[in-house]
């Protein structure tokens, strides 16, 4: 079923770019800017939001008779809301790679190549992000539910956007302050309320919200949804530096090129000694760092271990989520998926676990 949900998602997406009156206008004002946005939400993703957002629905909705092209059309606001904050992300972190083609911002460098054509496309970039996140509003309002479903689904929608920006200031700040000054409570904080929130609780909510679940299940989704970001979000630190760009979609090795203070980062610093924490607060002085910088922080978090620990604190929470999906009153085969997903980040960590060990093999 979930494959066919895809692909409606997928297909919904096209369509509601095209065929919606705000879509429209766009295409016929600035055609740029439509063939922009309508490139960067088309392209080829897991669709985990709308999925799950879907699923928080069909899992808790009393009706005999569903409208699941509204709801699908509906779950669009979870991925327009992605696409958004994907958007300012790759701003802040100045990005490259999306999904495996260029970042908004440098595909509107190359259309518009002006000078300062970085500035240039960091501003349209801005803008885009602000009109898709108007769109996710848009879609949002497509489920045919009562208004004060609506209307609470909406103010998750909002809230959801809010705690997400919030996870995203702190972790810019985190990244200005020197390694020795990051806990991992810091950087769980982070993930919490930036990976979390957007990625697996607010969808869940959204959909479970809009079909009439209570608040004792509201809890407990909340509780799912925290759970299975932190996990979810510790595995993408480490396939940022385990994996290669092929396999993400993104630039390998962005977080240490960046100065990114993940989990893996903290961790590492506070197990190393003096003459690694000596290398590791100048490479990441560094605004530029060569091939060889990176592989020096590579074999310093290896010596480390804090690879094998960001591991072991991903199967804490994943146990986590198993222990706070069995309590949910959600319909079985509904449940069914989330345990499905939930196994497949079980997996995903024993894949990791594997290119950590040819890493090291390597060394």
């Amino acid at each position: 079923m979930l494959s066919i949900l895809k692909k409606d998602i997928n297909r919904e997406l096209g369509r509601f770019i095209r065929t919606s009156p705000m879509g429209l206008y766009i295409k016929k004002t600035v055609p740029e800017l439509y063939a922009g946005i309508k490139d960067f939400i088309e392209r080829p993703g897991k669709r985990i939001r709308p999925l799950f957002f879907i699923l928080g629905y069909l899992g808790y909705t009393r009706k005999k008779k569903i409208d699941l092209p509204s709801i699908v059309r509906s779950s669009l606001s979870a991925e327009l809301l992605h696409a958004f904050l994907l958007i300012h992300d790759d701003i802040i972190d100045d990005s490259a790679l999306r999904r495996g083609k260029p970042t908004l911002h440098i595909g509107f460098n190359s259309v518009y190549a002006k000078p300062p054509a970085n500035k240039l496309g960091y501003d349209l970039s801005l803008v885009a992000g602000d009109i898709i996140f108007a769109l996710a509003v848009k879609a949002l309002f497509s489920a045919g539910e009562n208004a004060s479903r609506m209307t609470e689904a909406a103010d998750m929608l909002a809230e959801t956007a809010a705690y997400t920006g919030l996870g995203e200031f702190i972790d810019v700040i985190n990244s200005s302050k020197a390694p020795m000054d990051i806990s991992e409570k810091d950087v769980l904080l982070a993930y919490g309320l930036k990976t979390s929130k957007y990625t697996f609780e607010g969808p869940l909510l959204m959909g479970s919200i809009l079909a009439g679940a209570d608040k004792k299940e509201h809890t407990k989704l909340s509780r799912l949804g925290s759970l299975l970001g932190l996990a979810f979000q510790i595995q993408d630190d480490l396939l940022d530096v385990f994996s290669s760009s092929k396999a993400t979609g993104k630039t390998s090795a962005n977080d240490l090129e960046e100065s990114k203070r993940t989990l893996l980062i903290a961790e590492t610093y506070a197990r190393s000694g003096a003459r690694e924490k000596n290398i590791m607060d100048a490479v990441f002085a560094k605004k530029k760092k060569t091939k060889k910088d990176i592989s020096t922080l590579i074999n310093i978090i290896s010596a480390s271990r804090s690879d094998i620990y960001c591991l072991k604190r991903t199967e804490y929470f994943i146990a986590g989520a198993k222990k706070a999906l069995s309590s949910l009153k959600m319909r079985a085969s509904y449940k069914q998926y989330l345990s499905d997903f939930i196994t497949s980040l079980s997996e995903r960590s024993k894949l990791l676990g594997i290119s950590i060990s040819q890493v090291r093999g390597r060394q």
